[in-house]
């Protein structure tokens, strides 16, 4: 039986409702949030609807992920000679965000949650350290009360990358909303997706106002009003700007958040509740937490026993993976301080730091992931269970 593994979670629930508002937003022929013909305000209608649901103040919708962390980044002037504590474990994309500001990212070692070790991040805070960057990897929060302590101790900013973790919570409150700022991603591996998009969330009235014009050029803008450069408050930026479109799409997956989180938690606690959990190791959580389950992560003794496993797996139709090819901090643009311009920007202005992350390195062969694909039917789940059980009786 070949098992459905794919990670696109938000995807699966693309319906009547999301099919109907874009139908809408076409008939008004206004695609741009600020102006058209008949303008339906959709993406106002998102960042309100957003804002309800996180418990904060405000809320700027942008065109992905990795342009929302960079405007927390702006948004908190992180730039030059800065440095910004993060974790090696994750995509790309949350560390270029940050060199793209002119600073560089610092890497620290990950824990058993496989998110950034608390104890490691204050090992690792040096005259230039400006910023933690905590990564909410793979639907499960960072220990964020030890995360701010620490920051408020040395004065840090904290950003939260809820990319992969939306709709998850630590002592109640939702992730990306217990630092200075959050970066979410609605991109379409997402747990509510738009395809690409993503948006800023801050209880901050500056760090909203000064992401809100970066994102529009640099331009103040009232209401839809075109954008004014000679206020005296105006920055350069760039256009981050979302689409009507996307929003609309973005609204009716919101709607649709409750089930798809109770849906992936069901599929979760079905296989986990029935696995010999003395033989398999689940990849840990941070106390009072509740996670956004995506996937299942089960760690080995090494990376050989990690490697039989998924060949195991595999070859009965379960497609249970190694994570990622390497952590970031061994691609190329760190560790040759490789750019795209020949001054090596940001490198000739910022100096960036080779880091032990030994447990990182250690942990991601050694851990076996499934992404628990929103398609997963009772006859998927039976089988998946089976196998592992035979597994562990085979070996």
């Amino acid at each position: 039986m070949k098992i459905p593994n794919d990670p696109f979670i938000g995807t699966h629930y693309i319906g009547h409702e999301e099919r109907q508002a874009v139908k809408k937003v076409l008939k008004s022929k206004s695609l741009f949030r600020y102006q058209g013909p008949n303008l339906l305000y959709k993406t106002d209608e998102f960042e309100l609807n957003m804002q309800k649901y996180l418990n904060v103040k405000y809320v700027l919708a942008c065109a992905n992920g990795g342009s929302a962390i960079k405007l927390c980044c702006i948004a908190n002037g992180i730039g030059p000679n800065d440095e910004v504590l993060m974790s090696p474990f994750t995509f790309i994309a949350s560390a270029s965000s940050v060199l793209a500001c002119g600073a560089v990212p610092k890497f620290v070692d990950i824990d058993e949650t496989m998110n950034i070790d608390p104890n490691a991040i204050e090992k690792n805070i040096g005259p230039n350290t400006k910023a933690i960057l905590a990564i909410h990897m793979q639907g499960q929060p960072c220990d964020m009360s030890k995360i701010m302590k620490i920051a408020k101790k040395h004065n840090l900013i904290v950003i939260e990358d809820a990319a992969q973790a939306f709709g998850a919570e630590i002592n109640g409150k939702k992730v990306g909303t217990i630092g200075d700022c959050g970066a979410f991603s609605l991109q379409a591996g997402k747990t509510i997706t738009s395809g690409e998009g993503g948006f800023l969330a801050t209880n901050n009235k500056r760090i909203y106002e000064i992401a809100k014009m970066y994102h529009d050029n640099g331009g103040f803008r009232n209401g839809c009003d075109y954008p004014t450069w000679e206020n005296k408050e105006t920055i350069f930026g760039e256009n981050f700007k979302i689409t009507e479109l996307q929003s609309a799409i973005a609204n009716e997956q919101l709607k649709k958040i409750n089930l798809i989180l109770q849906h992936q938690k069901n599929n979760y606690d079905y296989i986990i509740n029935k696995i010999d959990k003395k033989f398999y190791n689940i990849r840990p959580s941070v106390d009072n937490s509740k996670l956004v389950y995506s996937n299942i992560s089960l760690e080995f003794n090494s990376s050989d026993e990690c490697n039989k496993f998924i060949t195991f797996m595999n070859n009965n139709g379960i497609g249970f993976h190694i994570y990622c090819s390497n952590l970031i901090n061994q691609f190329d643009t760190f560790k040759y301080q490789q750019s795209w311009h020949n001054s090596h920007f940001p490198y000739n202005i910022s100096k960036y730091q080779e880091t032990n992350c030994s447990k990182a390195e250690s942990l991601f062969k050694r851990v076996a992931w499934f992404n628990l694909s929103a398609s997963l039917k009772k006859k998927h789940l039976k089988y998946i269970v089976q196998k592992l059980e035979e597994y562990k009786n085979e070996f």
